[in-house]
């Protein structure tokens, strides 16, 4: 009981000092869930893009250069019997923006025959298929654009693509896709795309119809997979437009790695806020000790044994550390599990998904923190002269 009203009395000796470092200590903590939590998302979203069974074809050069439309019938042409390719569906890229509101959105044209077929991971209802079918200006909505816009089946919306000529295209939205793995990308009929682009003159250098951003191309197995990464590739060698086919998540973590590389970066920011943090915490400790020397110079006259003085210098940083993790890992936690922030959604990922064993692994690092920072601090007071210290007394 002693050693606990001590260790309160330091932790309240200077409650300012106490108080940064819990918090110098918390936002470390915060950014490792936090980002944790993003690469998970990420880790999911590549994951079932692997179990979608499809290959991207794009432009050997660079995705920013488009492939002609007519690819998709000579990719077809590879499997007649459409045993082994599902489906060929091809994808244009115009972004999109919404008038006074800030955040651009990914919307795409598609191939309006082969759309449901090729990513069946939209899960539409037959309805809602029908729907697609029927009306050429047919728009599925991602389930988090949808609920950040306020849109709702049946709305009449216009958007206005991010690509030359700018001219707003207006539409009408068949599905929130509640279901889809993939909540923010929009997407719309290709010949719908096409009849707006022939009302439109086309600026200098930019590309009219007849041309596609990516085939998306659904095949039956794995092994199909495989072999058509390769055949469709050797079909268009030596064209004026070859290509460069990969699997989907092959295909998306090489996105995500040539823009951002999140996973990475979210990870070195992560370990260098760490590191802060254990020269923030021993940084406190120092302090600490150097101002208590005669303190424990004393104690140690009373008999106090070194390896209790070694431990009461670890059981404060690691009061101080706990403190900061407990904080550090609840914010987050609460916030994105039991706050409106639980469905804020994340570019590629639907909402971030805090888990509380993230949570107990950040608790662990806290702990580690405290380990660290007390090391030299504790090594000091152990190796305190009693004499030495009692002479600095004034």
């Amino acid at each position: 009981m002693l050693r606990l009203l001590y260790l309160y009395k330091n932790l309240t000796r200077n409650i300012l000092r106490t108080l940064l470092t819990c918090a110098a200590v918390a936002l470390p903590i915060i950014i490792y869930v936090l980002s944790t939590a993003v690469i998970d998302g990420l880790n999911q979203f590549l994951d079932n893009s692997a179990k979608q069974l499809r290959l991207v074809t794009m432009h050997k050069t660079s995705f920013i250069n488009p492939l002609p439309s007519g690819y998709r019938a000579k990719i077809e042409a590879l499997d007649p019997t459409r045993q082994r390719i599902v489906s060929v569906c091809g994808v244009r890229w115009i972004g999109g923006k919404i008038e006074d509101f800030p955040m651009p959105l990914s919307t795409l044209a598609v191939d309006e025959d082969t759309f449901p077929t090729t990513f069946p991971d939209e899960n539409l209802t037959e309805k809602e298929i029908e729907a697609w079918n029927r009306d050429r200006r047919s728009l599925v909505v991602g389930a988090a654009t949808a609920r950040q816009l306020g849109w709702n089946v049946g709305d009449r919306v216009t958007i206005n693509p991010s690509v030359p000529p700018y001219s707003p295209i207006e539409f009408n939205v068949v599905s929130t896709a509640p279901l889809a793995k993939d909540p923010v990308t929009n997407f719309f009929r290709m010949d719908y795309l096409e009849e707006e682009l022939k009302k439109v003159t086309a600026p200098e250098g930019w590309t009219p119809g007849g041309w596609v951003s990516f085939l998306f191309v659904k095949c039956q197995t794995s092994a199909d997979l495989d072999y058509f990464r390769v055949a469709i590739d050797e079909l268009f060698a030596r064209s004026p437009d070859e290509t460069k086919t990969q699997d989907e998540k092959a295909f998306m973590t090489e996105f995500i790695t040539q823009f951002f590389d999140l996973p990475t970066n979210l990870s070195i920011l992560a370990a260098v806020t760490i590191f802060v943090a254990v020269m923030a915490a021993a940084n406190t400790m120092g302090m600490n000790i150097r101002d208590r020397l005669n303190e424990i110079a004393t104690l140690k006259s009373l008999g106090f044994g070194s390896a209790t003085i070694f431990g009461l210098i670890q059981f404060e940083s690691l009061a101080l550390c706990t403190i900061g993790g407990f904080v550090g890992a609840a914010l987050p936690y609460v916030a994105f599990n039991h706050t409106p922030l639980r469905t804020f959604p994340v570019p590629l990922i639907q909402t971030l998904d805090v888990r509380m064993i993230v949570c107990l692994e950040s608790m662990l690092i806290a702990v580690i923190i405290s380990v660290l920072a007390a090391a030299w601090p504790a090594w000091t007071g152990v190796r305190l002269r009693v004499v030495s210290a009692l002479r600095s007394l004034e």
